[in-house]
């Protein structure tokens, strides 16, 4: 089943009619900058990092080696990564300038975490509902009433047809007061709200700084497959 997500995302990964494309869900400058965030978590090797996605996903995205190992050699070609060999492994471990970069990016990173969490919800969501809504929202955390609320946002705006300047101009307005609503009743400081001031839009939990995330041992991989 393909995944159907809502339009207006935040058009971070490759979308088309409010649905995922196949092929790449990110393009390379975004799929660097998660690799980064999951780096500053704690130093991994290539296939701990495609895992990561894996798991944060529900099994729904994780990047191939074609697109993975080449962002990896960016990263370091930049001075944001660097590796360590560890026997026949490489460590990839963020670095100074890695985490000064997170800093100034944090924003974006939080949407293409948040449109990755989503995307896999809505899988989630979708492999259960034939079942029943009980069983969905079990397996998502998302209520019927709000899954409906969106869909008939989604058909409402639909339904508006080609709107002149005018009617354009009062939607952007309730979209707007809607948008700023949702806004102010984010919990501050929430981690699993995606909060980049709580430190990580993935909801782990994470270092405080380079020198700590640096002091994970090699010896956490030692049973991993090869770089």
């Amino acid at each position: 089943m393909k995944p159907v997500l809502e339009p207006g995302g935040s058009g971070a990964a490759r979308m088309h009619g409010g649905q995922w494309m196949r092929g790449r869900k990110f393009n390379a400058d975004e799929l660097q900058a998660m690799l980064l965030w999951f780096m500053r978590e704690a130093p991994a090797h290539g296939y701990e990092l495609a895992k990561r996605f894996g798991e944060l996903s529900h099994g729904y995205y994780t990047p191939s080696p074609g697109a993975l190992y080449p962002a990896l050699s960016q990263l370091e070609a930049r001075g944001l990564a660097r590796f360590e060999l560890a026997g026949k492994r490489k460590i990839h471990r963020i670095t100074a300038a890695g985490f000064e970069h997170l800093q100034a990016d944090a924003e974006r990173i939080e949407l293409l975490f948040a449109t990755l969490r989503h995307a896999a919800k809505k899988m989630l969501w979708l492999s259960h509902v034939n079942e029943s809504e009980a069983a969905a929202s079990d397996a998502t955390g998302w209520l019927p009433e709000f899954v409906r609320a969106r869909q008939a946002l989604r058909r409402a705006l639909a339904s508006r047809g080609e709107p002149g300047h005018a009617e354009q101009r009062r939607l952007a307005a309730i979209l707007q007061r809607a948008a700023r609503d949702i806004r102010q009743g984010s919990p501050a400081g929430d981690p699993a709200a995606g909060d980049p001031a709580a430190g990580d839009p993935t909801g782990h939990p994470v270092h405080d700084s380079a020198d700590q995330a640096s002091k994970d041992s090699s010896d956490q991989y030692r049973n991993c497959h090869d770089d």
